[in-house]
């Protein structure tokens, strides 16, 4: 195990893949208490680095807990993400919306810096599969994959999925940012908008923890949510079961949809963490 203190920039820079296993719970955070906050953080960090650019302002976003794939015969880095899906997911999804107001502007090498954050290039993905560097196996990965994809600007009333929260989170951020920005036909826009892409590359600070394949998650998964968020006896359960069958070579896609009994509430209009039921 081995833990660092990385920007954006150094977590998402390479060509690789962050893999949500489909058995953790679905994306949770809501506007009030987690998109607003992190939004007026990231734009006070901004602001600063406008004003008094030598204090070298930066913001510290957490813990996130990463565990290797075995090399085999992917192209690229993957990475299961063990904890801290909510702001990986949470991060990208400010990162993308930003990124499209800002190829929306005309703002093309801004726009481009961004998306190497979210998207792998063409030359390290195989043909028609997706270059998406975060990739959600549960319930989120539809609406995930569509807004990523969507073509900037997005338009949100005819996306499938626009009553899910994962939307919502990328279209709170793509307004917040727009009405941040102000008119791109003003002088400041483009200074401003260097600015936020700069931020958002380099001013965050995330604690990676990156295990090796065979070392034990479950454990590490454990001490990180003893005293966090509350997690129910049913997700230690899930988790530890298909990390098992993941180890050794079980198709959880088939476990999870055929075999395992507590399956999550998901209806998109409770706005607590999922119930779990027989």
């Amino acid at each position: 195990m081995e833990t660092f203190k990385r920007t954006p920039l150094q977590v998402f820079n390479l060509p690789q893949h962050f893999v949500i296993p489909l058995f953790q719970r679905p994306y949770v955070w809501r506007e009030d208490e987690q998109w607003e906050p992190l939004w007026m953080d990231i734009r006070r960090v901004v602001e600063l680095r406008i004003a008094e650019p030598h204090l070298n302002q930066q913001h510290f976003l957490g813990a996130v807990v990463l565990q290797a794939h075995d090399a085999g015969s992917n192209r690229v880095t993957t990475w299961n993400v063990i904890d801290g899906q909510q702001r990986l997911t949470t991060l990208q999804l400010l990162t993308d919306s930003t990124s499209a107001v800002l190829a929306q502007a005309g703002l093309n090498r801004l726009a481009s810096q961004l998306e190497s954050l979210t998207h792998n290039s063409a030359n390290f993905v195989p043909e028609g599969e997706s270059r998406l560097k975060l990739r959600h196996l549960n319930n989120d990965r539809a609406a995930f994959d569509e807004v990523m994809t969507a073509e900037a600007p997005v338009d949100y009333a005819s996306i499938k999925h626009f009553e899910s929260r994962i939307v919502g989170a990328h279209r709170y951020f793509t307004t917040v940012v727009t009405r941040w920005l102000g008119d791109f036909e003003v002088d400041e826009f483009a200074s401003k908008a260097d600015q936020l892409a700069s931020a958002l590359q380099a001013d965050l600070q995330l604690v990676t923890i990156e295990l090796l394949a065979a070392e034990n998650s479950q454990e590490i998964f454990e001490t990180l949510n003893a005293r966090g968020t509350p997690l129910t006896a049913a997700d230690l359960v899930r988790n530890f079961v298909f990390q098992r069958l993941e180890a050794e070579g079980s198709d959880t896609s088939k476990a999870y949809k055929e075999d395992w009994p507590l399956k999550p509430n998901l209806d998109p209009g409770n706005q607590c963490w999922p119930q779990f039921s027989q």
